[in-house]
């Protein structure tokens, strides 16, 4: 089978088109002017020939997905790329296939086709592959941008601390470093009438001996004020010959003896608020959940399953987003909620949350955890999986046979992982993973990978043989991410300015980790 092209057809307009062989334009544009003209709407067919091609079409709406192959290839297998391609139209256009859908998501639609269709013939792959392999989300990479943006906070507070600390030494540094008796309303001689020579001379010892030149040498000078602490005085230091220039009244009080007034702490400036993206919305919200359990080897829980979650509000524009509140929807009462002290506990009875005081706003760039909530359970039926284990004993070890399967069809859980423990010295080999692929590190563990489980797929079986005892490949682990979901219904209806009440944008991120332990 050779496909030609791939294209979706309103009338005589064509929103999309992709070739998988070369062709000039006025070939590909004669083609798909044909077809607009040989299609019969009032009739079930659903291909139509010519004399060197053969169009294979499906309705979608008002639409056509149409695929141009020619008359040499297999119709059935051209059928079954037929409807992949109308699933993925489908995926790509989210809720109606639709002229304006169509344009919004081209990029995607082209996408997705080039992985469904390569240099004109089908690839082997899933609907939930094509979806994995074009959003190219990497777990890792979020989690390496996560610690990035925790080390800049944390620096950016340690450099707010560190301005904060400097600016009160500043504030401090005249009255510390004026010796004594200087700037003291008791001092004798410090006047008009008694600025001569000798009267000045005579104070001196009592200052500590800084010698005749006061206006280049006063502790409070301009050049010392400005310091970030006292530098220490060299008795033998050379002295610096005389610069012309308009003094400054800091010099000017300083050859007088009297201190240069100390800067009031409230004028130091305030460290300045980080740049803003204004391209991205105002909030960020994570939802956040995490649920743990102990399962048996045979399967079954043991113990119970606990659920655990946050709702975190990162504002990014303090301007705008500084005393955001949020309405939610009606929560679920089994499982049991905490708040943030800084908010007002009788609104988010009326599930509503807001600061209890504009005192209390949000700072910019803080993560902030405003709920938490918890829940715990001993039905089976909590978790999406279920796994059973059967470890049998050969004449070279153990064989192990672990049989998977997703029982909530409604969810999907990506980065599958299931780890057991293995020795270098048990050398273990894998027969048969399905679906995913299973490897052996070399060193401490044979891990089985699924890039999604889902009701397409919901079904795994993963077989390997070690030359060890069962118990030495006890226990292993499960780890899951679902995404866009939660246990917990936590739902946004509106985020508004808890003053103004203005509406505020907001992102909201949702995720659930699944980790369990099965053979403890």
């Amino acid at each position: 089978m050779v496909v030609l092209s791939a294209a979706i057809i309103k009338k005589d307009k064509t929103l999309v088109a992709r070739q998988f062989v070369e062709m000039t334009r006025l070939r590909i544009e004669g083609l798909l002017g044909a077809f607009t003209k040989l299609v019969d709407s009032g009739k079930d067919h659903t291909f139509v020939e010519t004399e060197s091609v053969r169009y294979v079409y499906q309705p979608m709406e008002s639409l056509n997905l149409v695929v141009i192959t020619n008359k040499a290839s297999n119709i059935l297998e051209d059928l079954e790329t037929l409807r992949l391609l109308a699933k993925v139209v489908q995926d790509c256009c989210e809720i109606q296939v639709s002229e304006e859908n169509v344009l919004k998501h081209a990029f995607d639609i082209v996408f997705a086709f080039d992985e469904v269709i390569s240099f004109g013939y089908r690839e082997s792959v899933t609907l939930s592959q094509i979806k994995t392999y074009t959003e190219m989300d990497s777990h890792e990479e979020r989690l390496h941008m996560m610690v990035e943006q925790s080390k800049i906070n944390e620096a950016r507070e340690m450099a707010k601390k560190k301005q904060m600390e400097l600016a009160k030494q500043r504030a401090l540094q005249p009255k510390d470093a004026a010796g004594p008796g200087f700037g003291s309303d008791s001092l004798p001689g410090i006047g008009p009438s008694s600025m001569g020579n000798s009267s000045f001379q005579d104070t001196m010892p009592s200052s500590g001996g800084f010698g005749n030149d006061m206006g280049s040498s006063a502790p409070w000078s301009s050049s010392m004020a400005e310091d970030s602490g006292p530098a220490p005085l060299k008795p033998g230091a050379p002295k610096k010959g005389m610069a012309l220039g308009k003094k400054k009244p800091a010099d000017v009080l300083g050859s007088m003896g009297l201190p240069e007034p100390a800067p009031s702490p409230e004028v130091a400036e305030e460290p300045a608020a980080p740049a803003y993206n204004p391209l991205m919305d105002p909030v960020r919200v994570d939802i956040e959940e995490k649920i743990t359990a102990d399962l048996q080897v045979e399967g079954g829980l043991d113990g119970e399953a606990v659920c655990t979650g946050q709702f975190q509000v990162t504002v990014l524009d303090a301007s705008k987003a500084d005393l955001a509140a949020f309405r939610l929807a009606p929560q679920n009462q089994e499982f049991k909620y905490k708040i943030h002290p800084n908010l007002n506990k009788t609104s988010h009875a009326n599930n509503v949350l807001e600061v209890r005081e504009a005192s209390r706003a949000y700072r910019a760039n803080a993560p902030v955890p405003l709920v938490k909530w918890q829940f715990k359970s001993s039905n089976e039926e909590f978790l999406p999986v279920q796994m059973s284990c059967w470890p049998s004993t050969t004449a070279d070890g153990t064989q192990i046979v672990l049989e998977l399967e997703l029982t909530d069809t409604s969810v999907t859980l990506e980065d599958v992982q299931i780890r057991f423990p293995a020795a270098a010295s048990s050398r273990p080999q894998i027969t048969s993973a399905e679906p995913g692929e299973a490897s052996y590190d070399g060193q401490t563990e044979v891990c089985w990978r699924i890039p999604v489980l889902d009701k397409s797929e919901a079904n795994g079986n993963l077989e390997f043989v070690a030359k060890t005892d069962s118990a030495s490949l006890m226990p292993f682990t499960f780890d899951a991410v679902r995404r866009g979901a939660t246990k917990c219904p936590m739902e946004i209806v509106e985020c508004y300015h808890m003053e103004k009440k203005e509406p505020i944008a907001f992102t909201c991120e949702k995720s659930c980790t699944y980790s369990f332990r099965i053979g403890a």
